[in-house]
């Protein structure tokens, strides 16, 4: 868990911050006003760049967009102390209902969804691709789904043009293996998802 503490007198900032990061089961939010006093338990301060001068603290994060993946993934690597992630995988599990999983580092699950067209997917992959720094994004999509997935391939190659790798992934037994029972109970797609990103095995 990561404790945020967001310093503001800007309530307008304080809703439209809000409004994303209590949707993340993996931080929790508390909010001060500037001159107040800091949580020793704090990990990470947010606040606006008018107020950061009147904040003394390591780890100050000023948002200057306010999109899930930018927000969550800036926390977690100011809380984290790096600068960004070594990989970053998005894993797509295509179908009538799509599976969406954006895996951080092997390990840290940073977003999963379910998505119900090819158009809306590939927007999702574009707005992972501007807002999570990170030295190397990779796309796994499964071998199968039929027209779905071949739509999903052409459009994304039409747009990345190479420029990040797209690999057809195995997706023998994704739909049938549960995770660990640490995780919370996930859709059979978005479960399919995070385990096409954690295939090494390509078709």
């Amino acid at each position: 868990m990561i404790n945020v503490i967001i310093a503001t007198k800007n309530f307008r900032f304080l809703y439209k911050l809000n409004e994303i990061l209590d949707t993340i089961d993996e931080i929790k939010t508390e909010h001060i006003l500037p001159d107040e006093t800091i949580p020793d338990s704090t990990d990470v301060v947010v606040t606006t760049e008018p107020e950061k001068r009147l904040l003394e603290w390591d780890k100050k994060f000023i948002p200057k967009a306010f999109n899930r993946y930018y927000l969550f993934s800036n926390i977690l690597q100011l809380a984290s102390g790096i600068d960004n992630f070594e990989e970053v995988i998005i894993g797509i599990d295509p179908g009538k209902t799509i599976g969406y999983a954006v895996v951080a580092d092997k390990n840290t699950v940073i977003n999963v969804q379910e998505i119900y067209t090819a158009v809306d997917t590939v927007k999702e992959v574009i707005s992972t691709f501007f807002n999570i720094e990170t030295d190397n994004l990779v796309i796994k999509i499964g071998a199968g789904g039929g027209v779905i997935k071949n739509e999903i391939v052409h459009r994304l190659n039409e747009i990345f043009y190479e420029k990040v790798p797209i690999h057809i992934v195995k997706e023998d037994f994704t739909s049938k293996t549960r995770l660990s029972s640490s995780e919370k109970k996930l859709s059979k797609n978005i479960t399919s998802a995070i385990l096409i990103a954690s295939r090494e095995t390509y078709v």
